[in-house]
């Protein structure tokens, strides 16, 4: 059954324009809405036929006007420079994600930056004694992370955005980092490379730690010996690279964890001399616009960082308005094959550096 024109959908409408539709105020449209008392009976079957004609469903921004909830959610991240947390790419997409979904609900975002876990942890404690969240999203986990055991002190709604199964009881959002590093060891192995670089981030995140073991295992079970680099190294990376490929076992292909990094080193290996994909094959993970401005385009592994930030978002409302706490699956990461990878060279052709 189609819905009439000019309806909004149910989980779009608000306590705002059943006022206006029912022409009363915010507050009796709330007072009805929860059975309490301040309403005339006239005026609450006015505001519940409207509600009836759109089909509507309470959201969670109507419920926190019954319940004192603050209608705002918490982003924290941690200042570090030359290390950043997330990449733009990553973090920008992932909070549209995050913003479109909480809009829907009339809920409100506060992003703060801090300076280390335990100024984060410190700052979860005044957020809930000021009222000033109702819930929080964790990003960038730790192995060893203190803000999972400070958050299940508090009791503070969280959702958090890795696979933390196993680690915390807190309700997690995660994405397969396993089956996406197989996908991009087996692309490269069935492409001839036996000897790939992986260049990551900070080992103390749980995330890089996650796919540390898991290319590690890939690797082996594809025959390919699996070189580790560190992203934040520098300018540097790419003549590591270079002296790999140049090497008596040489290097002829590249997984990049971060897409900005993977573009600036595929420039500097083509600065260098070094063809992509002829001499050193080139795959990133996450994909965006630049992976396909770049040439060649760049193979990734694409994730839905937008669905994956509404989905995260829309589980940390799930925690606030039932306590229920459990781990989701995000979005799928599947391989999109582009320019920037193809068959190992037959033999090394770089010289040493």
């Amino acid at each position: 059954m189609s819905r009439p024109a000019g309806d909004q959908p149910p989980r779009r409408l608000t306590i705002a324009e059943i006022a206006a539709r029912a022409k009363v105020s915010p507050s009796a449209v709330s007072f009805a809405l929860n059975g309490r008392p301040g309403v005339s009976p006239e005026t609450r079957e006015r505001i519940l036929d409207v509600v009836r004609a759109a089909n509507w469903r309470p959201n969670y921004a109507a419920q926190a006007l019954s319940t004192s909830r603050a209608g705002v959610i918490g982003v924290v991240t941690i200042r570090q420079p030359g290390k950043p947390l997330w990449s733009a790419n990553f973090g920008g997409h992932f909070l549209a994600g995050v913003q479109s979904e909480i809009a829907e609900h009339g809920v409100l975002l506060i992003l703060h930056t801090v300076e280390s876990l335990e100024e984060e942890a410190e700052l979860y404690e005044q957020w809930l004694g000021e009222r000033r969240v109702d819930g929080v999203l964790v990003i960038n986990a730790h192995a060893d992370d203190p803000r999972l055991a400070e958050l299940e002190r508090l009791d503070l709604p969280a959702v958090v955005v890795g696979d933390t199964r196993g680690l915390s009881s807190l309700s997690c959002a995660w994405t397969d980092d396993e089956e996406a590093a197989r996908l991009a060891v087996q692309h490269l192995a069935d492409l001839g490379h036996r000897h790939v670089a992986r260049v990551s981030g900070d080992p103390k995140m749980l995330h890089f730690a996650i796919r540390e073991r898991a290319f590690m295992a890939a690797a082996e079970a594809a025959h390919v010996q699996m070189h580790a680099e560190t992203l934040y190294e520098g300018a540097d990376t790419a003549d590591k690279i270079r002296s790999l490929a140049g090497g008596s076992n040489p290097l002829t292909a590249v997984i990049v964890e971060d897409l900005e990094f993977a573009v600036h080193l595929t420039g500097a290996l083509a600065g260098a001399g070094i063809t992509v994909p002829g001499d050193v094959s080139v795959l990133a993970w996450d994909d965006g616009t630049s992976a396909t401005l770049l040439t060649p385009a760049l193979t990734v592994l694409s994730r839905d960082l937008t669905r994956y930030g509404r989905l995260a978002a829309s589980e940390l409302l799930h925690v606030i308005a039932t306590g229920e706490r459990r781990s989701i699956a995000g979005t799928r990461t599947e391989l999109v094959v582009r320019q920037s990878t193809g068959p190992a060279p037959s033999r090394a052709i770089l010289g040493g550096s």
